[in-house]
């Protein structure tokens, strides 16, 4: 596990040369399914970009805490800074 301030990243070994990225994001964290699915896009955007991509890793980001609010520069920094630690720890 890769905690995070707004969320938590589990981490597995996967197969190599290509890893697979999953979400879960609870209703009670982002209530709006148009905040949840924005949130998602982001996520994955932000997989998409990053070398964790290809470090034969299987991963699901779990929300902590209330995400409605948050703008998307910050989720993205926070899944980029718990991405790079899976990645260290690998």
């Amino acid at each position: 596990k890769v905690r995070g301030r707004l969320a938590t990243l589990h981490v597995a070994p996967g197969v190599a040369g290509s890893s697979r990225f999953g979400m879960a994001i609870a209703k009670r964290f982002a209530p709006k399914s148009v905040d949840r699915n924005r949130l998602k896009r982001l996520a994955r955007e932000s997989f998409r970009r990053h070398a964790a991509k290809a470090a034969g890793l299987d991963m699901v980001l779990m929300a902590r805490g209330p995400l409605a609010e948050l703008d998307a520069a910050a989720w993205m920094r926070e899944i980029d800074v718990l991405l790079g630690r899976a990645l260290k720890g690998s």
